[in-house]
């Protein structure tokens, strides 16, 4: 009965959506007006003491709103992020070796001593971020994976193109990789694959690296970073959400969960403001009256919109029919 019951609630349409920003700079490096988009979490506008860990879009101009939107679909799986396009594409991600490409080296200098400067100023940014990087904006990632750039602590890529040899030579050189890479590979052909298997082989020696390799022979290049982006997110932050046990458990040891993903991130989480008000709903209707006030009590503490929220619920519970559990509630607003 309790089970159905939380799933009941789960039903319950609680719609909130990321912001999205316009931003705007003159870069030196480019010799341009750069011109960007800047997505935050919803939660950005009213928790203001929060830092955000952040996702760098690579051929932002393509796949920004990929990423935006999957986020947003995941919100109850992942961290919230703060998402950043970043522009570029042709010979400004080519590979700069022997620095003789001179668009590769003004864009590699734009993005690490500017752009993301930028951010680091303008946004509440948490010490915790991604790349994500698809096709030739992937063997950009996979270039500041494997030469250990400090600017990013996981890296998403998939089908990167390594068919020119770069990538699998720097691999060969490098010593001691660490952090969290989810690499994959589409249905490319033998051009590719071989490199790929061998980049794998290599990457697999690194003992302190945590390496998730997928094949998806039944997508093409462009299709398959979708299904990609899903399977990086859940794989990274498998043991985000907490389970129902947790959640039914009561608020002590829901904060607990969250506690213990903080440690392991090393940035602030806190519970889903939705999930806060589910849970002030199922103790309401089991007459749980210590834990609806410990959910109020903490809803109003941490969130700027949570007493208009809690209203809402309580005018759905008495809408539906639980006239009790709507009662326990306001009483607790009351106090």
């Amino acid at each position: 009965m309790k089970t159905a019951l939380y799933c009941f609630l789960l039903l319950l349409s609680i719609s909130t959506f990321a912001e999205v920003n316009n931003e705007s700079f003159t870069s030196k490096a480019l010799n341009t007006q750069v011109t960007f988009k800047v997505s935050v979490p919803t939660s950005y506008g009213t928790r203001l003491n929060q830092s955000y860990p952040v996702i760098y879009v690579l051929h932002g101009q393509w796949d920004f709103t990929l990423v935006q939107s999957i986020s947003d679909t995941l919100k109850n799986e992942i961290p919230e992020f703060i998402i950043v396009q970043v522009i570029g594409k042709g010979a400004q991600l080519q590979p700069n070796d022997a620095n003789i490409n001179e668009n590769a080296r003004l864009f590699r200098q734009h993005f690490t001593s500017e752009l993301i400067p930028y951010i680091k100023n303008n946004y509440r940014t948490a010490d915790y971020s991604i790349l994500i990087g698809h096709s030739n904006a992937g063997r950009f990632a996979m270039e500041q994976f494997l030469t250990k750039s400090p600017l990013f602590n996981d890296y998403f890529i998939f089908s990167p193109s390594l068919d020119d040899g770069y990538i699998v030579s720097l691999a060969q050189s490098v010593t001691e990789l660490k952090a969290h890479l989810f690499l994959s590979i589409a249905n490319e052909g033998e051009h590719m694959q071989q490199p790929f298997n061998s980049l794998v082989t290599m990457l697999e020696k690194h003992p302190s690296l945590s390496l998730t390799n997928e094949k998806y022979a039944q997508y093409s290049h462009q299709s398959s970073k979708v299904i990609a982006l899903v399977n990086a997110f859940q794989t990274r932050f498998s043991h985000w959400q907490a389970n129902y046990e947790t959640k039914i458990a009561g608020l002590a040891p829901l904060l607990a969960h969250y506690s213990a993903l903080q440690k392991e991130f090393g940035f602030q989480v806190l519970p889903s403001k939705d999930d806060l008000i589910r849970l002030l709903a199922y103790f309401a209707i089991n007459n749980n009256g210590q834990e609806v006030t410990k959910i109020h009590d903490y809803l109003i503490a941490h969130y700027s919109t949570a007493a208009e929220s809690i209203t809402e619920i309580e005018q759905y519970l008495e809408k539906e029919g639980y006239q009790s559990a709507a009662k326990l509630i306001n009483s607790s607003r009351l106090q």
